[in-house]
């Protein structure tokens, strides 16, 4: 349901920052795929490289890319975990919009890489690949406009609009995950690799010119002393997230806490490393697809997965958050199974439709999370999973192209099987949390209606105070999702009334639980 009055802010920024992503995954595994095979051998051969007689040359070919891939991945990520945990603590403190412009700079500056690469394609080394991904890492990369992106639509939207506004952002994430591998192998069919590469561009291109022309710099509510050059670079940024997650906590929450993030963890070096050896293994034999096929099916599995999150998730607001994330791991992990097992076209397009419902624990785990801290620490916690997102695509990327090559001979799709065995550690832990985590969200109603209370009685506390500043601007986080003052203000005033004797009622009755 589409909240009133709602309006776009950066939701096309991270749309075209991820459809530009997608575009690229597979684009440049297939620009590193050939640049091997045309380094470490004739060219005749490459051309020729699936021919029975050039079984040798293949296995050069794969274990070549599949490192090269590594070594793209350690010089993004490496960079990107400390520079998103900088340039979150700058959007907290100085302002949103400037770190929000560094990730599509630096993607630019990659992109013109690639583009050489592509033009030159026998007088490139493949190497240029490391550098470029460093440029990205070092301004951020996909997780650092992730975490821009969600700061500034939880500024800018009030407490009603926030949920539907937060999950409209969030399936920016899968809209490119669907069009962008389907418009890069459109694009590289007719154009070329160096006109896929400058589609790509192009899209940063055109982030840099929104954010300019089209976001309003949200300024924090009380300004630093400091300059930000200067002041915005301490540890202070690192420590603070860390302490959010392991101070001590009544209800023994930190535990639950570090449990979630173990689980999360997991997934996410599991999807990262599906991710990183799925180009390879439909390359290899027998299945042996082209580029744009290998497009089709991405597509298709992230279309899936979209649905699933866009249109099956919202009709299960009921299903406790463990439930939900409990399905989505079976689905997940049976997908994994599946394909680890395929041999041709038909098994792998069953295992992207059985894997449906994988894109549901990552969201529900979130939820979960973030109901077990304090208002006051959302930001810090989700600056902490983005440290972990990092990191864990980090160490999938050195397991999976590490266990790949070593053991396609034998068995092609150990691999996926291994991943799906992982899974079994979250899933005993959420079964285990269930019940705990149940418990927390019988009381969330009583806060919800405490906080309201506060909130009631801070803005009337304001306004006696203060009665000729009613004309001024509010503060950020109680714009609405355009910027400005909402229109039915006084009637969440009067709602956070009746929360108020609503909580009470509440409050006396849980005492007696």
């Amino acid at each position: 349901m589409m909240a009133i009055g709602y309006k776009i802010t950066v939701e096309p920024v991270l749309f075209l920052y991820m459809l530009a992503v997608f575009m690229l995954y597979p684009a440049l595994q297939d620009l590193i795929y050939t640049k091997v095979c045309l380094q470490d051998l004739p060219k005749r051969i490459c051309q020729d490289l699936y021919n029975p007689d050039n079984r040798e040359a293949l296995d050069i070919v794969q274990t070549g890319s599949s490192h090269w891939v590594l070594g793209s991945t350690l010089m993004l990520a490496l960079p990107s975990i400390v520079t998103a945990q900088f340039l979150g603590s700058w959007s907290d403190t100085y302002g949103r919009k400037i770190p929000m412009l560094l990730p599509p700079v630096g993607a630019m500056f990659a992109s013109l890489l690639y583009i050489i690469m592509s033009v030159h394609l026998y007088q490139t080394p493949v190497s240029l690949v490391l550098l470029a991904s460093f440029l990205t890492g070092l301004c951020g990369g996909f997780t650092s406009c992730i975490l821009t992106c969600m700061s500034y639509v939880a500024q800018v939207s009030s407490f009603r609009t926030r949920t539907v506004r937060v999950g409209i952002l969030e399936s920016m994430i899968f809209m490119g995950g669907t069009i962008g591998p389907l418009l890069g192998g459109w694009v590289q069919e007719a154009g070329g690799r160096p006109a896929t590469f400058t589609v790509i561009m192009a899209c940063h291109a055109a982030i840099v010119i929104y954010i300019i022309l089209c976001v309003r710099n949200i300024p924090p509510r009380h300004p630093p002393q400091g300059y930000w050059l200067r002041d915005g670079w301490g540890c202070q940024h690192l420590r603070d997230s860390a302490s959010t997650v392991v101070r001590e906590r009544q209800e023994n929450r930190r535990s639950y806490i570090l449990l979630l993030l173990a689980s999360a963890t997991v997934v996410m070096i599991c999807t990262a490393g599906e991710l990183d050896i799925s180009y390879l293994f439909v390359k290899d034999k027998p299945i042996e697809w082209a580029f744009e096929k290998y497009t089709w099916y991405f597509s298709l599995k992230y279309g899936l997965g979209a649905v699933a999150l866009l249109g099956i998730l919202p009709f299960c607001s009921k299903v406790p958050d463990t439930i939900l994330a409990l399905v989505g791991l079976v689905s997940k992990a049976c997908g994994l199974v599946l394909l680890g097992i395929a041999w041709e076209d038909t098994a792998m397009f069953v295992g992207a439709a059985v894997s449906m419902l994988s894109t549901w624990p990552m969201p529900t785990l979130r939820a979960a999370m973030s109901k077990l801290v304090e208002p006051n620490e959302q930001g810090k916690l989700f600056a902490c999973v983005a440290l972990l997102e990092n990191a864990c695509t980090l160490v999938a990327s050195g397991v999976f192209n590490s266990i790949y090559p070593a053991t396609r001979h034998f068995f092609r799709g150990f691999t996926f099987l291994m991943a799906a065995t992982f899974l079994i550690l979250p899933i005993v832990i959420i079964s285990v949390l269930h019940k705990a985590l149940r418990q927390f969200s019988k009381y969330d109603s009583v806060e919800l209606a405490e906080e309201a209370r506060e909130e009631y009685e801070e803005v009337e506390s304001d306004r006696n105070t203060s009665p000729t500043t009613q004309g001024e601007d509010i503060p950020a986080n109680q714009e609405d999702g355009s910027g400005v003052r909402e229109e039915g203000s006084t009637q969440e005033q009067n709602s956070a009334v009746e929360n108020n004797s609503e909580a009470g009622t509440v409050a006396a009755s849980s005492e007696h639980v």
